[in-house]
């Protein structure tokens, strides 16, 4: 072949590829920037920033100047001022008590309704489960509202037909602890209840039916075999709600405060508002720094008895299945029994009072005479609150689970997903949270937000309270996505990077679809979490961002008993829609 004929160039399409566009090789290039890896760590840097600097506000107020303002040398006054004032010894027994006696009672009635749906063959026993979603829905400060309108001493409508029939004085007056106790040790019953359902269900049948098999009666197989084996499960369920006992604030503030029956909680809520005179930040933060160092301890057990269930593992592979126990006539009656007295307490008797108190212009008992006086006066005057409260109500529910599934969906992808340095000290920092209870970090951000004041105008506005509430409710989602995040294999991801998908943007595209299922749930729990809220909003909300909460918590302290109802049955509306909204949504996902 001549030397012409090898030098003829190549006809298009044969023989070496053409270059490659300049298009690809600008989407491709170093230089290009990862703009949804860029949000995502400027997300992250947020909530570093946003969970730091409270905790380093709450330790500053606490050696600061009694007032929380000013200069001066860091000093132990505050701890001092609060150490020697009157009546702290006994409001520490009483918060000792107030925990422990809400997780006896708690115990007492999540442990046999557990037992009587995992274990047994009782007919309906579903009606447990919508039962106890009821509870967890219901606020608790709306529970204390109706228990209030039955057993006021003063005009309760049990208490007023006691006195009708003869009675000499109240047959229960609903302000004391032992009231606080028993309320708040049943609002526990329903998130424990669904706590322990999996730990009864997976241990072995093999236990009860050898015990059977012996002669030992049902109930003693169980207490005797069955819950020393749950026995981990059931200690660290205990410490955790004995931790939520001591700084939820609903019961205490509503039940508590009007007969000067003070808890730690409540102590934090008069030094934070000032009820004696001017705010006393320093003492308020003092006292929340101990209880966040005092509830670290009490988590570093919780942690400890958890890791301590696998100790006692009964389940293995040779049964699949396994026959449920069957009920004597006198056990359905006793499962029965407990679950009607839960519905009725718990549920049906606060709901049903809140109604009937919203239908009077003054409570009484029901009667043909109070039936013609039914009206929905107080409805039309809380629609005037409705118009001012409304708005950051639903800010809030709309903003805040925004916020904390956005801030815990990075920040999981940084825990799980990625191999740089600090991540298990963000898992860690997020973590802490949970050992601040909710007063004390309302505290702490209301003193970095007038601190700071001059400079960054937020405090007082409805975007603080949303960042604080939804800062609060960070941990809840993280670890509803955590787990979640850890399922998704690193070969979906790997796939991308072949591919030459950027990490940023397969983030959004790969890893968060994946984990839609959990993002719905999350987001749907924190909204309802929102609602309930009392505590951060009552503590930094002004009169421009009432909340209906705060809104119903004030007219029950000012007796307005119609208006405190009515808000009461609206916001419960509110809820039941969020949970058929929930519901229908539940039906499309995949969880």
């Amino acid at each position: 072949m001549s030397e012409e004929s090898t030098a003829r160039p190549a006809p298009p399409g044969q023989g070496a590829p053409p270059p490659d566009p300049p298009r690809r090789r600008r989407r491709t290039g170093r230089r290009g920037i990862d703009l949804p890896l860029v949000v995502l760590g400027a997300m992250i840097v947020l909530l570093c920033a946003v969970l730091i600097i409270p905790l380093v506000g709450l330790v500053w107020a606490a050696f600061g100047p009694g007032e929380g303002f000013g200069g001066g040398e860091p000093s132990l006054d505050n701890f001092r001022t609060v150490l020697s004032s009157d009546g702290l010894t006994g409001t520490l027994l009483r918060t000792l008590a107030l925990g422990v006696g809400s997780v006896v009672v708690m115990l007492v009635i999540a442990v046999p309704l557990a037992w009587l749906y995992t274990r047994t063959d009782l007919r309906g026993k579903t009606v447990i489960l919508f039962l106890a979603a009821a509870k967890m829905a219901i606020p608790g400060f709306l529970v204390a509202l109706g228990y209030i309108f039955m057993f006021n001493p003063s005009n309760g409508i049990i208490n007023t037909w006691w006195g009708e029939l003869g009675g000499s004085g109240p047959l229960t007056d609903v302000y004391s602890l032992k009231w606080i106790i028993l309320l708040q040790g049943l609002d526990f019953a329903g998130p424990a209840f669904f706590m322990l359902v999996p730990t009864l269900r997976v241990i072995d049948v093999n236990i009860e039916e050898a015990a059977a098999v012996h002669g030992i009666p049902r109930w003693r197989a169980a207490v005797q075999l069955l819950l020393p084996i749950a026995a981990p499960a059931i200690a660290g369920v205990s410490i955790f709600f004995f931790i939520v006992a001591v700084e939820v604030f609903d019961y205490a503030g509503m039940l508590g405060m009007p007969a000067r029956i003070t808890v730690l909680s409540t102590l934090i809520y008069q030094y934070s508002q000032g009820t004696t005179g001017t705010p006393e930040y320093g003492n308020a933060a003092a006292i929340g720094l101990g209880m966040a160092l005092a509830i670290g301890l009490i988590m570093f057990g919780y942690y400890r008895a958890m890791r301590r269930a696998n100790q006692l593992a009964t389940v293995t592979g040779k049964r699949a299945a396994r026959e449920p126990i069957r009920l004597s006539r006198r056990g359905r009656r006793a499962g029965y029994g407990l679950i009607g007295v839960y519905a009725l307490v718990g549920v049906a008797l606060p709901v049903l009072m809140l109604i009937w108190a919203s239908l009077l212009p003054y409570l009484r008992p029901p009667s043909f005479e109070a039936l013609g006086e039914l009206s929905f006066a107080a409805y039309t005057d809380a629609s005037y609150d409705l118009a001012e409260v409304m708005p950051t109500t639903l800010l809030l529910v709309a903003v805040v689970p925004t916020a904390a599934v956005a801030f815990a969906a990075c920040a999981g992808w940084l825990v799980t997903r990625t191999t740089l340095k600090g991540r298990r000290g963000l898992d860690v920092l997020i973590m802490m949270t949970l050992a601040i209870p909710s007063i004390v970090m309302a505290v702490s951000f209301l003193y970095v937000g007038l601190s700071t004041y001059r400079w960054v105008p937020l405090y007082g506005t409805a975007a603080f309270l949303a960042l604080v509430v939804a800062c609060r409710f960070v941990a809840t989602a993280y670890r509803t996505l955590h787990g979640t995040m850890l399922q998704v294999h690193s070969e979906l991801e790997e796939a991308a990077a072949v591919s030459g998908i950027r990490r940023g943007r397969t983030f959004v595209s790969v890893v968060l679809p994946a984990v839609r299922g959990s993002l719905v749930y999350a987001w749907f729990w924190i909204a309802l979490l929102t609602i309930r809220e009392l505590t951060i909003t009552l503590i930094l909300s002004s009169d421009g961002t009432d909340v209906m909460s705060t809104r119903i918590f004030g007219y029950s302290s000012a007796g307005e008993t119609s208006l405190s109802a009515a808000l009461g049955v609206i916001q419960l509306g509110m809820i039941t829609v969020l949970l058929i909204a929930f519901c229908r949504v539940a039906r499309r996902q995949s969880f």
